[in-house]
């Protein structure tokens, strides 16, 4: 009796090793469905052309889709909110401006919705030049005359945005101007610029959601919310050169969900950095957004964003007034 329950436990231990066996057989190497790529930003923005540059192109590297879905809300927050409780398993990225992990979070609230560290960094691709964009037949070519005729005219300066840094900036040009801003936000860059265009605001904050318009003519960037001025509108003055300290520096990223397997994560890196030194790929982004690529390296890029986030965290101390939820 005996020998058939050792015989019998001697089977299924087999059967299971052989089970194990095929199972490890027929495993697929990541990717091996369609991969999400979130964006906190509504179509026609900078954010989104960006992201679906690079989803188009990593496709072709990966062997698999990658889908860009749209999660405009709480200027880039409402994306990175359900990429933080995603599955880390490289099936679900988002593609977002740096300023999305270093500002938003922590913007008007007690305790921040999430921190640089709450991610993994795929990548950085570009060096977007944050701007101030007014029509071009307004009377006035920077943000300082801008302020000087609205004052003679005992106007307010009405600017838009779409997200990020844009209320804090309109709070730092009020205080520093001692010019009465009234800021209207909306969804989506595209949304900002029709503002614009239209005639209802003076100036929108942006990232590049006004190059096209610009290069028509309509547009004309009278402001670079950087510590250097933008080599594409090189006439436009920094904000330090305003002696107005607030600038907004950022990157565009692709970013992951905390525990990431490091399997997973190069291959994703691997995948995203032939993207980003793919010259077809330097061009779209020369060409459609006046931005030029990053050059940081994932290590690089995960310590720039926890410096970043004290950087936004200071500048929100400096300048907001507002109530914190």
């Amino acid at each position: 009796m005996s020998l058939r329950i050792i015989g019998q436990s001697g089977f299924l231990a087999t059967a299971m090793v052989g089970a194990l066996a095929a199972g490890m057989g027929t495993a697929s190497a990541f990717p091996d469905k369609p991969i999400t790529v979130f964006v906190g930003a509504g179509a026609g923005g900078s954010t989104d052309a960006g992201a679906r540059i690079v989803a188009k192109a990593m496709e072709k590297v990966l062997g698999k889709p990658m889908v860009v879905i749209n999660k405009p809300g709480g200027g880039g927050s409402k994306a990175l909110l359900l990429l933080k409780k995603a599955k880390p398993d490289g099936y679900t990225v988002a593609y977002a401006f740096a300023h999305h992990v270093a500002f938003q979070p922590h913007y008007r609230r007690k305790t921040s919705l999430y921190t640089a560290k709450d991610f993994t960094y795929v990548g950085s691709i570009t060096v977007p030049h944050q701007s101030i964009v007014s029509l071009a037949n307004r009377g006035w070519s920077t943000v300082t005359e801008m302020v000087a005729k609205l004052k003679q005219a005992n106007k307010p300066l009405r600017l838009v945005y779409s997200g990020g840094a844009g209320r804090l900036v309109g709070e730092a040009i009020g205080a520093h101007f001692g010019i009465p801003v009234q800021i209207i936000r909306v969804k989506g860059g595209g949304n900002s610029m029709q503002r614009v265009l239209g005639g209802h605001v003076d100036v929108v904050y942006t990232g590049g959601a006004h190059v096209k318009h610009t290069d028509a003519g309509k547009t004309m960037v009278i402001g670079t919310v950087s510590n250097q001025r933008n080599p594409d509108y090189p006439k436009a003055p920094t904000f330090k050169e305003m002696g107005l300290d607030a600038a907004t520096p950022t990157l565009q990223i692709m970013l992951a969900p905390k525990g990431l397997s490091a399997s997973v994560g190069k291959t994703l890196t691997a995948a995203f950095m032939k993207v980003r030194s793919d010259p077809s790929i330097i061009n779209l982004y020369r060409k459609n957004l006046r931005m030029v690529m990053d050059t940081r390296n994932q290590a690089q890029l995960t310590s720039y964003m926890q410096k970043l986030e004290v950087q936004y965290k200071a500048l929100i101390k400096k300048f907001d007034k507002g109530k914190k939820k």
